[in-house]
């Protein structure tokens, strides 16, 4: 029978050799787990195929955030010179995303005319974050969307309507709070928002099987 036998200097070398190989499997086990990191092809499909997306209204907080039990990954918002304006946020944890935002809590915007209508326009903005397009957005990015808006009040029935290529609006309003929906790039969002004589602001969110979204406008005569 053979009988193996290891000197001091052998045994060294194989207990290195299996120290690497252990070193070597720790290193490939932390690049599978990196979100930040580009992930391989395989990796990427494991991952959007793992990915939840969520979105929602809260109120934000003093520092544009919101109570979110995700990480936030981008943040923001828009504010006029009375205070007006609408807080939006975006949270990640792994492969999960949401979505939120919500009008200012100073937010005033008058009293309302009993009858007629008003145009107004002025600036929309549009975030959104989760998996890859396969063009543009990798996976986990934020993109964002930036445009204007004409949208008409009619105080008469109270509804809040206007478009754009990108960006739809039907909201009604009763004691100036509207709500209703918005469509960005045809995909529905939840609405809500506040109107007064001469201006109106809004937030919307979303989320379908790709991105979870938020945006927010904010119109004047």
């Amino acid at each position: 029978m053979p009988r193996f036998i290891f000197s001091s200097r052998t045994l060294f070398l194989l207990l290195l050799c299996l120290a690497l190989a252990s070193c070597d499997n720790a290193e490939d086990e932390t690049e599978q787990t990196d979100f930040d990191a580009t992930p391989t092809e395989e990796q990427l499909a494991k991952f959007e195929a793992n990915t939840t997306l969520t979105s929602d209204f809260g109120t934000p907080k003093a520092d544009g955030t919101f109570n979110a039990s995700l990480r936030t990954i981008f943040k923001g918002g828009f504010q006029d010179d009375a205070g007006n304006g609408y807080a939006f946020e975006l949270g990640r944890e792994g492969t999960a995303f949401s979505a939120v935002g919500g009008i200012l809590e100073e937010t005033d915007l008058g009293a309302l005319p009993p009858t007629g209508f008003a145009a107004m326009s002025g600036p929309y903005e549009i975030h959104e974050a989760g998996k890859s397009d396969g063009v543009s957005r990798e996976y986990g990015d934020v993109q964002s969307t930036r445009g204007r808006i004409t949208l008409r009040a009619d105080f008469t029935f109270g509804t809040l309507h206007g478009t754009d290529e990108v960006l739809t609006i039907d909201g009604t309003f009763s004691d100036k709070m509207v709500t209703g929906s918005a469509f960005f790039n045809k995909r529905a969002a939840a609405l809500k928002g506040q109107v007064g004589a001469s201006s109106a602001v809004g937030v919307f969110h979303g989320a379908d099987d790709a991105t979870a979204f938020v945006g927010g406008f904010l119109v004047e005569r």
